[in-house]
């Protein structure tokens, strides 16, 4: 029987991220994008660009996590 843990490091970036955490990246990334274009069309410009950014990170932060597998062994 196996299990994932879930780990962040710099090195997770280029390995296979975990299907929760890209669908949470994914949807950070809409949700901010939504704002950051709605907060332009109304001339908010600071709340647009914070926004963008905000999930732009969020989705690049999402990228350095990564899953090993746990084998255990039944006695």
């Amino acid at each position: 029987m196996s299990s994932k843990k879930t780990k962040f490091t710099l090195k997770s970036y280029w390995a296979p991220t975990p299907k929760k955490l890209r669908k949470l990246g994914d949807a950070l990334l809409g949700v901010f994008t939504i704002t950051s274009m709605s907060s332009m069309i109304t001339d908010h410009k600071s709340l647009a660009v914070t926004s963008l950014i905000i999930g732009v990170l969020g989705k690049v932060l999402t990228n350095f996590f990564s899953e090993d597998s746990i084998e255990e062994q039944i006695d």
